[in-house]
């Protein structure tokens, strides 16, 4: 069908990048941005589900938080 190749043209949704599954209306989520792919085109930024996007999340919240210690809790 046309709109399967166009990005975010499906009418299910936009589909996770890292599942390949359509991330539905009421699905957890999460949108993620990679500066190396900005619009998407790569296969990268957009829409995950939540627990697609958990590894990242996982890695990153440490650091977060040890910035925020640094910074005084901002």
């Amino acid at each position: 069908m046309a709109y399967d190749a166009e990005p975010g043209g499906d009418p299910r949704g936009p589909w996770c990048p890292k599942c390949r599954l359509p991330v539905k209306k009421g699905d957890p989520s999460t949108k993620m941005h990679f500066d190396h792919d900005p619009d998407g085109s790569k296969g990268l930024s957009g829409l995950w589900h939540g627990e697609c996007a958990r590894p990242y999340w996982d890695t990153i919240t440490p650091a977060l938080e040890k910035l925020k210690k640094w910074s005084g809790g901002f």
